[in-house]
């Protein structure tokens, strides 16, 4: 469960096949990423039916694209999810999400899906660290930053990037950061760290 907030916070999906009786989690990540997709799918293994399974295509400047997709079973266990995360079948984010849900685990699962380093300058000594939310609403996105302040007392900004909102928490908020992930983080999303 805890791990499920921080997926779905991240590249995680939500659906159903049967009106809501229940739902499924469906994950996809790029080929770079293998070591944290068969980390996932080791979380999940008993929901799960088939390895994950890989999806070739050409992106449209003429690359190969490759992804490894696996989703779990349909079953009741993920009905609590879908009353946190969906309005009309559509991902959205309560004010209470971070408050009540999100764990340092949570977080480390939503790092290594959606975060990274606010700069890649090679030399810098800046620490802060970016949640691309940018598929969530303005309002969305300044209740997860409102909520990351509140509950782990990380400081955060929120930042344009391409017209949409991404929350930055601040270089001094670094070491309490990885103070809440670093247990729960595997060595490769580690690399995604200043």
């Amino acid at each position: 469960f805890e791990a499920s907030i921080g997926l779905i916070l991240g590249d995680a999906s939500l659906n159903t096949g049967n009106n809501g009786k229940t739902y499924r989690l469906k994950f996809e990540w790029s080929d770079k990423h293998k070591a944290y997709i068969d980390h996932v799918y080791n979380i999940f293994d008993e929901w799960l039916i088939s390895p994950p399974h890989k999806k070739e295509r050409i992106s449209p400047n003429g690359n190969l694209v490759i992804n490894w997709g696996f989703q779990t079973i349909s079953h009741e266990a993920f009905n609590p999810l879908a009353e946190i995360f969906l309005i009309n079948n559509k991902k959205s984010i309560k004010d209470y999400l971070i408050k009540e849900h999100l764990t340092g685990r949570g977080l480390a699962h939503w790092f290594s899906d959606d975060g990274g380093k606010l700069d890649y300058n090679k030399n810098s000594k800046n620490k802060s660290i970016v949640l691309n939310t940018q598929s969530f609403t303005d309002l969305e996105v300044i209740s997860l930053a409102k909520g990351l302040n509140e509950k782990f007392n990380l400081n955060t900004e929120i930042r344009s990037n391409k017209n949409k909102k991404i929350i930055v928490i601040k270089s001094d908020s670094y070491l309490l950061f990885r103070s809440l992930i670093d247990p729960y983080l595997i060595s490769e999303m580690a690399k995604k760290l200043p």
